[in-house]
């Protein structure tokens, strides 16, 4: 017999670490979730089981546009990515499992904000392990506007309507089985919205192929006239390289500071007569492309062309600009290089393997003399200039109503922000007076983000000394950085990652194993409904593979 409204009873959710004030409480990376849920039943009523669980949806919804009717609509995708379940003792319920009209039962709980998804999250086709790598890290909230906020001011995260990460706290009471369908009843529920920053390390740059096969461009060149019908007078290039990223502060940080960064830019002015000289340099002028990309079926790769998600059914693509900042660069200083005085193209490094492609190479320093021009005639002179350029991310202004906020660099199976650096530099050709050149650049950059101070795994005494062991025996590389990459985003060494690598057998007769920080059993009558564990030591994460449905 279905409960009335009435009837059900109430659910509260409270939490008790530090931020049941707050708006939105935001955690980052091994924050822990503390707190409560207090159920108020206002007739006797039979609970067969409390489920508390830390849940992280993905949906999209992607609308197909056409001509004729036939082929509008939209198709959808969604994917339970995260689902910890709190277990709860047999002794928080009374034996009889009825409990008494106005009565309020407490039940604690407490997660942590795990570091990566389950396996099992991502087990659709792909191109290569490294895809599979990225879409298990966990995403940042997106796209959802109450999670969205600064104290009580709403915030703008530049997400599409079709594209939506929301983390949840979800509580739901069961009572008995619905007898056509055999599945449980839920007889109430209750959810209370957080945000999730994950911390994610910066990345190694990205293997950039310039052209067809992605959206970036490194280099440029631009052949320069006085006029429309004049001579060429010389050709100039520009080109950079992928700065390091943007690294958000801690979520928990008192007085965050500017998140900024620094891009080289390298010029060069092939002259066509000994004559010419390098033009006067004008504007620089720099955006940031924020783009997120969305699909209804699982990507095979991460997105790198914008035209792949253009005109499609089942991908969608939304890009938002924003204006960093505008300064002349007239006083910029022109060398010239003559043959006897030209100085040695310094040699390439690969680089580690990046997150998105296999073996880039890039000059080893930020300052190194840029390539020659297809124009260029070995031993003629040149000139080269440097531009350094900070990059700095808008901050919240006091009385803006639009304020932006910036998420970290993120890849799932169904979404993915990515963000580009556009460069504009404007140049004044001796002579001219018509035209004023332009040249373009689009580089990307990562977006990351520090986690707390107080993040730490908890590990017990012997879990402590078996990686103290392993690190005497095993330690890590030593190996010094390559000059062009010389801040690691992990200290090297850090000692195992799971109990089992620190020499701890996985039995609840060994005192100094606490149980697995994740399990992955799913009842058989009930795909929504995860198995809870009889002991109360750890919480057990679950995870679905993307559904897609279209109407």
């Amino acid at each position: 017999m279905p409960y009335r409204a009435k009837d059900k009873p109430s659910l509260d959710i409270t939490l008790t670490d530090g931020q049941q004030d707050a708006f939105i409480p935001s955690y980052a990376t091994l924050d822990e979730i503390k707190g409560y849920v207090t159920m108020t039943p206002h007739v006797e009523t039979k609970i067969d089981n409390i489920y508390i669980t830390l849940e992280c949806i993905v949906k999209t919804c992607v609308e197909r546009v056409g001509t004729a009717s036939a082929t509008t609509g939209r198709s959808e995708g969604f994917t339970p990515a995260l689902r910890l379940v709190q277990p709860i003792p047999e002794t928080a319920m009374p034996e009889s499992g009825k409990v008494d009209p106005g009565k309020p039962y407490t039940f604690p709980f407490e997660f942590a904000v795990p570091e990566e998804l389950l396996p099992s999250t991502c087990e659709h086709t792909i191109d290569n392990d490294v895809v599979r790598q990225a879409h298990l890290q966990l995403p940042p909230t997106l796209g959802d506007p109450m999670s969205a906020v600064w104290g009580k001011t709403m915030m703008n995260d530049m997400a599409p309507d079709g594209s939506l990460v929301s983390y949840s706290i979800r509580v739901r009471l069961i009572s008995g089985r619905d007898e056509k369908t055999g599945k449980h009843n839920f007889i109430a529920e209750e959810s209370k919205k957080i945000r999730v920053i994950p911390a994610v390390p910066e990345h190694p740059p990205l293997a950039v192929l310039e052209g067809k096969q992605d959206d970036y461009r490194l280099r440029k060149e631009k052949p320069l006239k006085k006029g429309t019908f004049q001579k060429r007078i010389g050709t100039l290039v520009m080109e950079s390289a992928q700065p390091r990223s943007l690294r958000l502060p801690p979520l928990r940080s008192e007085n965050p500071g500017p998140v900024t960064t620094m891009a080289t830019i390298r010029l060069r002015f092939d002259p066509a007569s000994p004559e010419a000289q390098p033009p006067r340099l004008g504007s620089l002028v720099t955006k940031l492309k924020v783009a997120t990309f969305f699909a209804s079926k699982p990507m095979r790769d991460v997105p790198k062309r914008s035209a792949d998600f253009h005109y499609s059914s089942d991908n969608g693509l939304y890009v938002e600009s924003v204006p960093l900042s505008s300064r002349c660069v007239a006083s910029a200083t022109w060398v010239k290089h003559t043959s006897q005085n030209t100085p040695r193209r310094e040699p390439t490094r690969p680089r580690q393997e990046s997150i998105l492609a296999g073996s880039p190479v890039v000059p080893a320093s930020s300052l190194a003399t840029p390539a020659p021009s297809e124009s260029y005639r070995e031993g003629e002179d040149y000139y080269t200039a440097y531009l350094k350029v900070p990059i700095t991310l808008p901050g919240k202004v006091e009385g803006n109503t639009n304020y932006k906020i910036f998420v970290p660099t993120f890849y799932t199976c169904l979404v993915a922000r990515v963000y580009a650096l556009d460069l504009t530099l404007s140049c004044h050709t001796p002579g001219a007076s018509v035209t004023v050149p332009e040249m373009h650049l689009k580089l990307p950059v990562q977006v990351s983000a520090e986690p707390n101070a107080d993040a730490r795994p908890k590990i017990s005494q012997g879990e402590a000394q078996a990686i103290a062991r392993r690190e005497c025996m095993h330690p890590g590389n030593i190996a010094p950085p390559i000059p062009a990459y010389t801040e690691e985003a992990h200290p090297a060494g850090v000692g195992p990652s799971s109990p089992e690598d620190a020499g701890l057998t996985p039995t609840r007769e060994n005192p100094d194993y606490p149980g697995p920080l994740f399990g992955t059993r799913q009842s058989n009558d009930d795909p929504e409904v995860s198995q809870v564990l009889p002991s109360p030591d750890y919480n057990i994460q679950t995870s679905g593979r993307p559904n897609v449905s279209s109407r």
